[in-house]
């Protein structure tokens, strides 16, 4: 246990020493996360915005996984980055699987923040195991003049396994190890590195991954190997 637990330590406090000296997102990103699910369950999807530039909406277009569909009404915005935000369109289009999203401000101004999770919706899982892509068909942010450029977008897999999702598994991989803490860690230094599974790594549901989830996942790992050091 004593081994263990200062190995952990040392990732945790080299990775979060690293952490305080990286720098800021220099980009306009969109970002899918991966999610894992079992058949025919709900999945929630998360979608992030890492923006350099003030955005003022979000508009996309998303074709859903063969299988799946969208759960009607069930968009949402994150209220960490909410501001004064509201979702004006959330519809499939006609004769597709494509969902429509759309977000604008009551009073116009730009999204609060700058990386995190802005939106997200829940999506009725297909009935086969396997890995399902999400990738736009159509991405603007609105500037508050003209067009943001979008510099970077990371699609998101959708990953149906008998098992569904583990809490902490940070990469979708179906267990959780001292990777999982790397990768949460990362993630939080604003180190895109696919696969992602956001709401694996967000322990306590906040829609914020920081090193309270960290302490969770470490906190896991001991357990589960709590038995072999007895």
């Amino acid at each position: 246990m004593k081994k263990i637990t200062k190995s952990l330590f040392i990732v945790v406090f080299g990775l979060s020493t690293i952490t305080m000296q990286s720098q800021t997102y220099g980009e306009n990103i969109f970002i899918i996360h991966d999610a894992v699910g079992k058949p025919d369950s709900t999945v929630v999807i998360y979608l992030e915005i890492v923006n350099k530039d003030d955005v003022y909406c979000l508009i996309t277009d998303l074709p859903l996984p063969v299988g799946s569909s969208y759960v009607p009404g069930f968009a949402w915005l994150n209220p960490l980055r909410k501001g004064n935000y509201f979702i004006y369109k959330q519809s499939i289009l006609p004769g597709t699987n494509t969902l429509r999203l759309i977000s604008l401000s009551v009073a116009g101004g730009h999204i609060p923040g700058n990386n995190g999770v802005f939106a997200g919706f829940n999506l009725n899982a297909p009935t086969e195991t396997g890995e399902y892509l999400i990738s736009p068909d159509s991405l603007v942010f609105c500037g508050g003049i003209s067009q943001v450029v979008v510099s970077e977008i990371f699609d998101g897999i959708v990953y149906i396994t008998p098992e569904g999702s583990v809490s902490g598994d940070a990469n979708c991989d179906g267990v959780v190890n001292v990777v999982d803490v790397i990768k949460t860690i990362q993630y939080i230094m604003g180190i895109i590195e696919k696969p992602f599974c956001f709401a694996n790594a967000d322990l306590n549901s906040d829609i914020l991954v920081n090193m309270e989830d960290v302490v969770g996942t470490i906190n896991i790992i001991l357990d589960l190997n709590s038995g072999f050091l007895k």
